[in-house]
């Protein structure tokens, strides 16, 4: 198997499932209402959405880099994107469908990069674009981590 391949694999597995670790990003808020999305019922913590809203905006950098942008890695509101005003249902299902949908446009990009490809630098950073996608798997891991512990809080 490719290291593309694999890639994309696990891309899939933290987003839509199965994955090892637990639920994925969607089994984890797929049932979760904006209200839910919306709490802080840990002081100092993101809401569900905002973390959600942070993975879609890494999702849609890495799509940009994959296709050949030469950007500067995502800071400020760019990293943090604000909550609709006002935040409502409808908002958060299409959160909920950007997260989705994003990660699959990035697996369906992902798949087909060769090796060479895959050791070019990200612009703006010193490592090559398999850092860049194995550190957004690891990235939306942590996030649902956190997700899951709001849930519960």
């Amino acid at each position: 198997m490719s290291e593309a391949t694999t890639l994309a694999a696990m891309l899939k597995s933290v987003v839509d499932g199965p994955a090892w670790h637990g639920p994925s990003a969607m089994e984890t808020i797929e049932a979760m209402s904006a209200e839910q999305a919306r709490r802080k019922p840990i002081k100092g913590s993101h809401s569900a959405w905002e973390l959600a809203l942070h993975m879609i905006a890494w999702q849609e950098y890495a799509i940009r880099v994959v296709d050949g942008s030469k950007e500067a890695p995502l800071d400020g509101d760019a990293d943090w994107p604000k909550l609709p005003e006002p935040p409502s249902d409808v908002a958060w299902d299409t959160a909920k469908r950007k997260l989705e949908g994003g990660m699959r446009e990035l697996r369906e990009r992902v798949i087909h990069l060769d090796e060479a490809r895959m050791r070019e630098r990200v612009p703006g950073r010193d490592f090559p674009l398999k850092v860049l996608l194995n550190g957004l798997v690891h990235h939306h891991v942590y996030h649902v981590g956190q997700i899951a512990l709001l849930k519960k809080a």
